[in-house]
């Protein structure tokens, strides 16, 4: 007797993942990113929102996300990855949030930038470590740069696409760059200038 066994078809899950973004500038960067026509249907469980905390803290930011986690776990469709995307500006308790995101269980990953997410939009055009006191200061330089008509809270992604390769160069050698400080005892929220948020970016298109 001959048996005929039959192909089976692999079949791909999507990665779920939450994204839960501090600000308006950050959900739309990232929306735009996982929502791109040729990418959307494998990015199509992944979450991207935007919770302000009352005290405005990036505290209230990880433990917003430990809570969205717990409860897609009981629902039975539990999160393969889960990061908050937060900056500096003046921020109380910001060892405590990174802390809390480091002990989580599943860990959760931070995408952090000091001043503000502007400097990581800065990086898709220029490589610099540069001081600066206040995101407007960001803001400017950017509009030399790049985007003279930038301004926040707009959707980004799409301007910022072409020159996605570049930002993540300039966030590896950012972090290059602060080795030192780092090695000397330094957290990155003690920096001067630090973006990551090319690894978060990075992370998503290993997906693919």
């Amino acid at each position: 007797m001959t048996r005929y066994r039959g192909h089976r078809k692999a079949i791909s899950f999507n990665k779920r993942g939450l994204i839960l973004c501090e600000g308006e500038t950050e959900e739309n960067y990232f929306k735009g990113l996982v929502t791109q026509e040729k990418y959307r249907r494998k990015f199509q469980s992944i979450d991207v929102n935007i919770f302000k905390p009352k005290d405005h803290s990036p505290v209230g930011l990880v433990n917003k996300a430990k809570e969205l986690s717990d409860v897609a776990k009981k629902e039975d469709n539990p999160y393969d990855f889960v990061w908050v995307v937060f900056d500096r500006d003046g921020h109380a308790k910001l060892p405590e949030a990174f802390e809390l995101a480091r002990t989580s269980n599943p860990e959760i990953k931070i995408a952090y930038t000091t001043p503000c997410f502007e400097y990581f939009v800065l990086l898709h055009f220029k490589k610099t470590t540069k001081l600066f006191n206040k995101c407007d200061d960001v803001i400017s330089q950017i509009k030399k740069e790049g985007l003279p008509d930038y301004q926040k809270a707009t959707d980004l992604f799409d301007l910022l696409s072409e020159h996605k390769d570049t930002a993540v160069l300039n966030g590896e050698w950012v972090i290059n760059q602060s080795k030192d400080d780092m090695k000397a005892g330094k957290k990155v929220y003690e920096l001067s200038a630090y973006s990551n948020v090319h690894e978060l970016v990075q992370f998503l298109y290993s997906l693919l």
